[in-house]
């Protein structure tokens, strides 16, 4: 039989690993029949393919629709934007958060405590990271519904073009804030980018701000609801790991790197190749869009063994899915403490939870996540 890749159907959702074993062993190089993309799934390729900007560049055609964005960027552009966004996106400011985003999260977990029952999704996993963007990046409290919906958006879209909506949008969020702190700088992100150029860096445009503001709004949102999604539906699937986790804390941050493997939130990312490649002996041509299959290169069994397996004491752990290369993920940090910190304070509450209804995972082409996630725990 013919292999059938179509990460919106509901065919995938059900056999993700499946699917994925099959391309790495059948079609490491595979061509969508319909000759829209070729995508690579195993974990050398994907990593290679990842480091060689050269060859599988990230200018894309998302790069026409979206603002001027690191991620959409080739070096030396690329090296230059990103080590002046660094002089504002600092450890210290990312560290500095973690009591906040605690405050933030406890305040969620309380709404639903007494109750013995929420949807993860939409009583923590879609609001929690808003939360923690607003924190960050100084966003006031009215605009974060606008927020999750642009982000909600940019989850569903099957085009590039439609990418410009939901930019048009991010925009009108963000413009008014980068003028109030132009006049009246405050202590978050927004305010510390406009400051690059004074502090020795190259000055950002108003575009370029505007890019950088979308690509945090939209990487924090989107990836982090459905890391947190997806984790607390495998600890409901592995109450061995969960037993692990639970009397012993101090594995957590073990623990998010297997569900950042396991449970990558974003399952690929679109490149172009400049020139022509071949590889397992398959050319791939040039001008050809090709899909980096983090989510499949994270189940390899050529590096992971027993790829297939959740194990929150898994060691080494070099799963890609915060990227690789030039574009490795600036908000790795803060992705890292975000889930740590979510976590910690739902099994705080919960430990005993159970999964009582799944809903459907969301039909996008990149995000793997659920629309709903029904949980249960006693009152403690």
């Amino acid at each position: 039989m013919a292999i059938v890749y179509d990460p919106m159907s509901p065919g995938f959702h059900a056999d993700r690993l499946g699917v994925y074993r099959r391309m790495r062993d059948e079609a490491p190089v595979f061509f969508d029949p319909d000759g829209r993309f070729v995508a690579l799934t195993r974990y050398d390729d994907v990593r290679a393919a990842g480091l060689d900007w050269q060859t599988f560049s990230s200018i894309t055609a998302e790069s026409a629709v979206l603002r001027p964005i690191i991620s959409s960027m080739d070096p030396p552009l690329h090296t230059n934007r990103r080590g002046n966004l660094a002089r504002a996106f600092t450890p210290r400011r990312v560290a500095e958060l973690e009591p906040r985003l605690r405050a933030r999260a406890r305040s969620l977990v309380a709404a639903f405590a007494e109750r013995g029952t929420c949807d993860l999704v939409a009583d923590f996993a879609a609001l929690f990271p808003s939360m923690v963007m607003a924190e960050l990046l100084g966003l006031p409290d009215e605009v974060l519904a606008e927020c999750r919906s642009i982000t909600d958006d940019i989850m569903r879209i099957r085009t590039p073009e439609e990418n410009r909506s939901p930019v048009q949008r991010a925009d009108a969020v963000f413009l008014p804030l980068i003028e109030a702190r132009r006049s009246e700088p405050q202590d978050d992100l927004i305010s510390a980018l406009l400051a690059v150029g004074e502090e020795g860096g190259e000055p950002l445009s108003e575009p370029e701000l505007l890019g950088f503001c979308f690509l945090l709004l939209v990487g924090g949102n989107d990836t982090t609801v459905n890391l947190l999604g997806n984790g607390m539906d495998l600890l409901d699937l592995h109450p061995d790991q969960r037993a692990l986790l639970v009397g012993d804390p101090s594995r957590m941050p073990a623990a998010v790197e297997e569900i950042m493997r396991f449970g990558a939130p974003t399952q690929n990312s679109w490149r172009q190749t400049t020139r022509e490649v071949t590889l397992h002996g398959v050319t791939i041509p040039a001008d050809r869009r090709v899909l980096l299959v983090w989510g499949a290169a994270n189940l390899d069994e050529r590096v992971f063994p027993d790829a297939d397996r959740f194990a929150i004491a898994r060691a080494p752990h070099p799963h890609l899915t915060l990227g690789h290369g030039p574009h490795f993920c600036m908000g790795a940090a803060l992705a890292r403490l975000e889930a740590r910190v979510a976590f910690e304070e739902l099994l705080a509450v919960m430990p005993e939870f159970a999964v009582t209804e799944r809903g459907p995972r969301i039909p996008s082409s990149w995000a793997w996540g659920f629309e709903s996630l029904h949980v249960e725990f006693p009152v403690r």
